[in-house]
């Protein structure tokens, strides 16, 4: 695979001179984890009804509908690793000793499972679930095989429907890891973007809050409106472009 040497070699010395870096990362960033884009023409999205399973309203009405189209999903979440990208920013914090502050819409915890530990999951995550009536909170393991077949879940004390923490339409960011990601942006000294489209939002803005003076790089394969701002642009692949720029750390 050919790299442009130079794009490459200026990308490490943003690295090497920024000790705090904030990432914000989207589907890309795990579909080489194997874990399907929603959006993307095999997504969910396409292959479910709509977007409206992730509606909270719909949810109320049709656990039975989300839970079964949720349930691939699950079962790749699952069995996902951690792939080059996941484990480059990790070893960003732990080898180069940078403030790596992860800002993640996805829900698969893949950058917790790769050893990063500042992670904000302004999306939610699968990892645990909440009662919708009394409001207790459970770990998602502990109804992994129902989960994984597309079961609806109840909660085992009141019977009322659980839902998994992600964010649904209709509801608000969780209001904790989107503070955070906020004060990702502003203490950034190097922005990357790494596989969004930028089109969600709010978390499409985020970019806007860091400092203008630092320098934005960007890893997706399509375009953005952020590829103009940007000191940096690829359009390839997450893994294979941070595994280069780490061999030249």
């Amino acid at each position: 695979m050919f790299f442009d040497r130079n794009k490459l070699e200026r990308f490490a010395d943003f690295l090497r001179n920024a000790e705090r870096i904030a990432i914000l990362s989207g589907a890309g960033m795990s579909t080489e984890s194997g874990i399907p884009d929603f959006r993307s023409a095999g997504g969910l999205y396409n292959t479910a009804t709509s977007a409206e399973i992730f509606d909270i309203d719909f949810f109320q009405r049709r656990p039975e509908q989300f839970y079964a189209a949720i349930a691939p999903v699950y079962r790749a979440i699952l069995a996902a690793k951690p792939n080059a990208g996941h484990l480059a920013l990790a070893e960003l914090e732990k080898r180069y000793q940078k403030r790596v502050m992860i800002v993640t819409q996805n829900i698969d915890s893949l950058h917790n499972k790769a050893g990063s530990s500042e992670v904000a999951e302004i999306h939610g995550t699968f990892r645990t679930l909440t009662c919708l009536d009394c409001e207790k909170r459970f770990e998602a393991l502990r109804f992994q095989a129902p989960l994984a077949a597309g079961t609806v879940l109840r909660c085992p004390g009141c019977g009322g429907l659980l839902k998994p923490d992600i964010t649904f339409y209709g509801e608000e960011l969780p209001p904790a890891p989107f503070a955070a990601a906020q004060r990702a942006m502003w203490e950034a000294r190097l922005l990357l973007v790494l596989g969004t489209s930028l089109v969600v939002h709010p978390a499409a803005s985020l970019p806007r809050e860091c400092d203008s003076g630092i320098p934005y790089v960007i890893v997706n394969k399509t375009e953005t409106w952020f590829d103009g701002r940007c000191d940096l642009v690829f359009h390839d692949s997450i893994g294979k472009i941070l595994s280069a720029v780490s061999e030249l750390l």
